[in-house]
């Protein structure tokens, strides 16, 4: 029966390629957030499916075909056959997992519908589904698309503008319900730690399995058990205290200056490469305390990056254990790298005792009984500091020299108020001259507004639960969405979308005002799996702009010089220009300090 449906899905596939494709890839429309028209457009490539008209579309097809001379026929197949074989070789990795997924998915699920496997509603309650729409038969809609306009995952924000803060749709065979705003995120995320079959999970697409392997199912992202989750959280935290990461603020600060000497030499640097390389570098030298030579730092900052972008790779998504998926592939050996060094530094500290690494605090870290993490459990949770301390923080230097690049009064107040602190404190960054800078704290929470670090969170619904009465039934995910949250925050939402534009919304100084101060903030998460590593990535980033305040007069955007010159990655996790903020930039004069006026 099973492959009966496979192939009856497959047939369908086959037949009307053309429009999977479609739902497959995202709209390509452009996306202009200032024009109140174009923000409350709906999605234009979700079309229903409706096979009878399809039926009669190809008759139609066939019929004209029949009229036409054998060598027009030869043509037009030939070119139907070409743009099929185009849509194939474009969106066959994607397709293979969609569809092994759905199969899978199906099995598992008893489902009750053959095109959407999974989708049946829970009989025993009463609310409805939300409203929303599956799109393509046994595939779904790709969530991860983007565009250059919007960037990556542009499809959840149309179908938000459509259907609301509460909407269900299909991806790779699993029933999704988006749920933005945050008293809905606070109703769902009530039903986390409520035992094994109840409530919500952290049960990821495929987590348990391939993604779950990328950082080890110790880690406690994966700990669904209240009790073990509440020692690993508190064990792990102990290497973020506000102590333990004063203690690492000067390592911060000699990393960060290296990088923005390379800056100034450069006549045009893109300052994507910039950030990788400093956040790469904290990973190594403060995050896991390694000992590296100049040979050896390319080789890490490689191996790093490569571990990192293979979470958007859509072959991770099936939801079984690809075999040798760790051994074998680029991915695997890159990790085992990583592993490496860990397990060498722990060895090391296993020796010598603790030094000031975030490592050695973590594997030396002792619960109330005196208990410490397993070394299993210590490399695993190092590997989400690592993600967490480089590709976050990077992501979101990158859109602030972006934002700072497009606004220079904003600059200008930064460099006011360092030049403030240095006169005050000394050029030294210390926990004092971090709480003291107050406007460039504004800076980066204001950049996190409008580019958050993350799209949004999976939880599996392990027993139906109900969010501003609807129902989100079991075994089907919940994705809480930070960006649709931040868009319709109720202190910050304009009709026309101008909020969350890069020009006309990045305001830091509503941060400085209780009556302007956003309400909806979430970039770090909620609830009791609110990001570990805040702390950790907000001061790398306040000393590396601060430091750049300090040592840059200017700096001019080489590449935007108009409305339509803005260009986002569409295919990354998170927000990422697609010039990578390519600057030039002028030294600053030291000899004299700028009055700090906000």
């Amino acid at each position: 029966m099973l492959i009966m449906k496979g192939l009856s899905c497959c047939l369908l596939l086959l037949s009307a390629l053309p429009s999977a494709a479609a739902f497959v890839g995202s709209p390509r429309s452009t996306h202009n957030v200032r024009t109140a028209a174009a923000a409350r457009a709906p999605p234009k490539s979700y079309p229903t499916v409706d096979i009878t008209a399809a039926a009669a579309a190809s008759k139609s097809t066939t019929a004209i075909y029949m009229s036409s001379t054998s060598s027009s026929i030869a043509v037009v197949a030939k070119s139907a056959v070409t743009a099929v074989f185009a849509q194939l070789r474009r969106h066959a990795k994607l397709l293979l997992v969609l569809l092994t997924a759905s199969l899978l998915f199906a099995k598992r699920s008893n489902p009750q519908t053959l095109l959407w496997p999974g989708t049946q509603t829970d009989k025993d309650c009463d609310a409805p589904l939300p409203a929303g729409g599956y799109g393509c038969p046994f595939i779904g809609i790709n969530l991860f698309d983007g565009n250059k306009d919007y960037g990556p995952f542009v499809t959840s924000w149309q179908l938000g503008q459509k259907y609301g803060k509460i909407f269900k749709t299909y991806f790779a065979g699993f029933p999704i319900v988006n749920v933005s705003g945050k008293d809905n995120i606070k109703a769902l995320l009530k039903n986390e730690f409520k035992g094994e079959g109840r409530g919500i999970g952290t049960k990821l697409i495929g987590g348990e399995h391939n993604l779950g392997d990328l950082f080890g199912d110790k880690a406690v992202l994966y700990e669904n058990d209240a009790g073990k989750h509440g020692r690993l959280r508190k064990l792990a935290g102990d290497a973020m205290t506000p102590v333990a990461i004063a203690e690492a603020l000067p390592s911060f600060q000699d990393l960060a200056n290296q990088q923005v000497d390379r800056v100034l030499k450069a006549d045009t640097i893109q300052m994507e490469e910039v950030f990788n390389d400093f956040t790469l570098d904290v990973a190594w030298k403060q995050i896991l305390g390694l000992d590296l030579n100049e040979e050896d730092i390319p080789e890490f900052r490689k191996m790093v990056q490569i571990w990192v972008k293979c979470i958007m790779d859509p072959m991770l998504l099936v939801p079984f254990r690809i075999p040798g998926l760790m051994k074998w592939t680029k991915v695997g050996r890159a990790r085992t790298y990583i592993v490496s060094k860990i397990e060498e530094k722990l060895d090391k500290l296993e020796r010598d005792g603790p030094d000031s690494s975030t490592l050695s605090k973590l594997y030396f870290a002792t619960d109330d009984e005196g208990n410490k993490l397993t070394r299993e459990e210590v490399i695993h949770n190092a590997m989400i500091l690592i993600f967490a301390g480089s590709e976050t923080s990077s992501s979101t230097l990158t859109c602030a020299s972006l934002l700072l690049g497009l606004h220079p009064n904003v600059w200008r107040k930064i460099k006011a108020e360092q030049d403030e602190l240095v006169a005050e404190l000394g050029e030294e960054f210390t926990r004092e001259t971090l709480d003291k800078s107050v406007y460039l704290d504004s800076v980066i929470k204001e950049t996190l507004r409008v580019k958050p670090i993350e799209f949004g969170e999976m939880r599996l619904v392990e027993n139906t639960v109900e969010v501003d009465g609807k129902q989100i039934p079991k075994n089907w995910f919940a994705l809480f969405n930070v960006k649709q949250t931040h868009w319709n925050d109720p202190s910050t939402f304009k009709e026309d979308g101008s909020h969350m534009d890069v020009r006309e919304g990045f305001q830091p100084e509503r941060w400085l005002d209780e009556t302007t101060k956003p309400s909806e903030w979430m970039p770090f998460g909620e609830g009791g799996r609110r990001c570990i590593g805040e702390r950790l990535g907000m001061a790398e980033m306040k000393v590396f702009l601060g430091m750049m305040a300090r040592k840059l007069d200017r700096y001019d955007l080489v590449n935007v010089h108009g409305d339509d010159d803005i260009v986002w990655k569409p295919d990354t996790v998170m927000a990422r220009p697609a010039d990578g903020t390519e600057i030039r930039a002028t030294a600053a004069d030291t000899s004299h300090a700028v009055e700090y006026q906000i």
